[in-house]
């Protein structure tokens, strides 16, 4: 697993979102405070930095499992992502 991939993976998030998934304010906020979180732990490459990034997005995943169950899907995927890359 690479930081390509993670990108990616980011970019369907936004794509799905985009697309007109109702979400209230606090959770849009987790959502863009996560891909920032991310986006940085990747752009600095800092090991150890971006501690618990991938814990988030699992969590953000069971939030949205119910509701919004691909979205849910995508942020699982980040997890594991995330998981392979360490953060």
């Amino acid at each position: 697993m690479d930081n390509q991939s993670v990108k990616q993976s980011l970019d369907r998030l936004h794509q799905l979102l985009e697309s007109g998934a109702p979400l209230d304010d606090a959770l849009k906020l987790e959502l863009s405070a996560l891909d920032a979180d991310i986006r940085r732990a990747l752009d600095t490459s800092a090991p150890g930095g971006a501690g618990g990034l991938m814990q988030r997005a699992r969590e953000l995943s069971l939030r949205f499992a119910q509701q919004h169950p691909t979205v849910a899907a995508v942020l699982r995927e980040l997890g594991v992502l995330l998981e392979g890359i360490g953060a």
